[in-house]
């Protein structure tokens, strides 16, 4: 008996181990440093669990290679300059951030010329409340996190 009692309590202590091990490890894996260019990936309704990536159907490969582009350039370690394409349309604007990831897009300026739904579902960046870099992909959260856009990073 007394050995089933320090089995279960060895594999508790192994258990609580690995799940405080794991969290640790998330959190080194998630970075701030937004600083560069972005190619949008997808788009994710976590409410309706849906994700919308492009296709030929959603965009116009002939505009930008038909992707939704965006540089931030800091200015300082909480704030800089935001612009970008999104298929047919420029947009610029400044960004602050905070330490803990949120982000916050300002006076954004978009050309209203006529574009495909991949272009217009990048116009939630606006809508950005905070966001998170992990493994290498940068998530900007919106709708109190009911909604993000993925993107990677692009080639320097």
């Amino acid at each position: 008996m007394k050995n089933l009692v320090y089995l279960s309590k060895t594999i508790l202590i192994i258990l609580v181990a690995l799940v405080i091990h794991a969290c640790d490890k998330d959190e080194i894996d998630v970075s701030y440093n937004l600083s560069g260019d972005w190619k949008v990936v997808s788009f994710h309704d976590y409410e309706a669990s849906t994700v919308v990536t492009k296709t030929e159907e959603n965009t116009w490969p002939q505009f930008n290679n038909g992707d939704n582009t965006v540089s931030f350039i800091p200015s300082s370690e909480t704030s800089g300059k935001v612009s970008g394409l999104n298929v047919t349309n420029r947009f610029s604007g400044d960004y602050t951030i905070d330490r803990n990831g949120g982000i916050t897009l300002i006076d954004v300026i978009w050309t209203m010329i006529n574009e495909p739904k991949w272009g217009q579902l990048f116009h939630s960046i606006s809508q950005a409340e905070s966001y998170e870099i992990r493994n290498g992909l940068l998530m900007i959260y919106y709708n109190q996190k009911k909604n993000s856009i993925t993107l990677e990073k692009l080639d320097e």
